[in-house]
């Protein structure tokens, strides 16, 4: 049986007490089984008890200069609170206080898509966890969705507005002339998640038919073409160069950089990288534990396979006491700038490829491939998703990463 809770409007709640003799009103929520929460109606002008008589639709007496005004967003409020229930028991959906939470928070109109993805970008679903650069693109993504057109009510919502949507994205100029299909899947993604939300947990649209919008109209983007990882020749010259004082922050990029050929990590991911996830055992060096920033997936990465990762931890990791994090957060900067540094990188150690935050993920990859480390065990170290089943996958630990790449050596290559 679905909780329905219940709501009626509270005067001066607390039962305070004030030298102006003025005070707030609430609207209080019921759920069965947790307590009650208050939620305050913002007023122009609080109430004295003189003024209130508590009466539905006539709260305020018209003693008071904005009693109509204060009457009508009581009322309001109590409709957008019914309106929520009246659409969560139709589905029958349970109410939270989550749910209540967002929806009296909610800013715009409750019906215009614009002004819900807007507020899913201010108050995110309680499960989900995002970087600052992925957040970025669903704010770039809105921005694009209000050019295109500034209100579009969840009716409106169709396979033919989704088709046009793709179509005014292609149209956008881009850094090579038009937008690239990588951009647009992108924003295209972040479409697809936000409306799939809207449907599946607060019943604005049919789940099954958003499903069918996203099957009708896709954004393909062309595979990637080889050449996306660097060769273990180009890795030492990077490792080999040489830097003055001028340079230290081109320095610092390439260590990091080298970090992440080692782990597999991106950039987010050596930023919320902790020190409780860094071991070190008696007989290999150090270690991690740990789970990938993008998709949580856990990891075991060998470090000592790299020696001059020890070098890198020692030059940067944080020693500060009272910071959890192991590398010191003065060391990063912005994704941008930094991909900038890596093409400086590249054109000094002679590499005509271009170098991304991204290369260094490839590399790792690659490397372990062509050396020969087991599918598993590189699964493990990736953070990929499971290969099989969640048995073999979660069977591969530290002991079986040693024993999965012990044949190969790289630090006799000097990367």
């Amino acid at each position: 049986m679905i909780r329905v809770p219940t709501i009626s409007v509270r005067y001066n709640w607390r039962k305070q007490t004030n030298r102006e003799g003025r005070y707030g009103i609430h609207i209080r929520v019921y759920l069965t089984g947790e307590p009650a929460r208050h939620y305050p109606v913002k007023l122009p002008s609080k109430v004295s008890p003189d003024q209130w008589q508590g009466k539905e639709n006539h709260w305020v007496k018209n003693n008071h200069p904005f009693y109509f005004e204060i009457n009508c967003k009581i009322a309001e409020t109590i409709h957008k609170l019914n309106e929520l229930i009246r659409r969560y028991y139709s589905q029958n959906k349970p109410i939270t206080f989550y749910t209540i939470d967002k929806e009296l928070m909610l800013r715009g109109e409750r019906n215009i898509f614009n002004d819900y993805f807007r507020n899913y970008i201010r108050y995110p679903p309680e499960t989900v966890r995002l970087d600052d650069v992925t957040w970025e693109k669903y704010r770039a993504c809105l921005f694009h969705l209000n050019n295109f057109q500034e209100k579009i009510s969840f009716s409106q919502i169709d396979e033919t507005l989704i088709a046009r949507f793709k179509n005014y994205l292609a149209n956008l100029k881009g850094r090579n002339g038009k937008m690239g299909p990588a951009t647009i899947k992108s924003y295209w993604d972040k479409l697809k998640v936000v409306l799939t939300y809207a449907a599946k947990k607060d019943h604005f649209l049919d789940p099954i038919e958003v499903e069918r919008y996203f099957e009708e109209v896709k954004v393909s983007v062309p595979k990637k073409k080889e050449g996306q990882h660097l060769e273990i020749e180009e890795v030492q010259r990077l490792k080999k160069l040489e830097f003055d004082e001028a340079d230290k922050s081109l320095q610092r990029d390439r260590d990091l950089f080298l970090f992440q050929i080692y782990t597999g990590f991106y950039y987010n991911d050596l930023q919320a990288l902790r020190k409780d996830q860094l071991f070190n055992d008696i007989e290999q060096g150090h270690y991690i534990i740990g789970e990938r920033d993008k998709n949580g997936n856990p990891t075991i990465i060998p470090l000592f396979k790299f020696p001059y990762a020890a070098s890198i931890l020692e030059q940067y990791k944080s020693k500060n006491p009272d910071n959890p994090l192991l590398f010191k957060p003065s060391v990063f900067i912005e994704i941008q700038a930094y991909n900038r540094n890596l093409k400086l990188l590249a054109k000094r150690a002679g590499i005509t490829r271009k170098l991304s935050n991204k290369t260094g993920r490839h590399t790792n990859a690659q490397m372990w491939i062509r050396f020969g480390a087991d599918r598993p065990v590189l699964s493990k170290m990736m953070g990929h998703e499971k290969e099989q089943t969640t048995e073999n996958y979660y069977r591969v630990g530290l002991r079986e990463v040693i024993e999965g790449t012990k044949n190969i050596d790289f630090g006799g290559m000097g990367i």
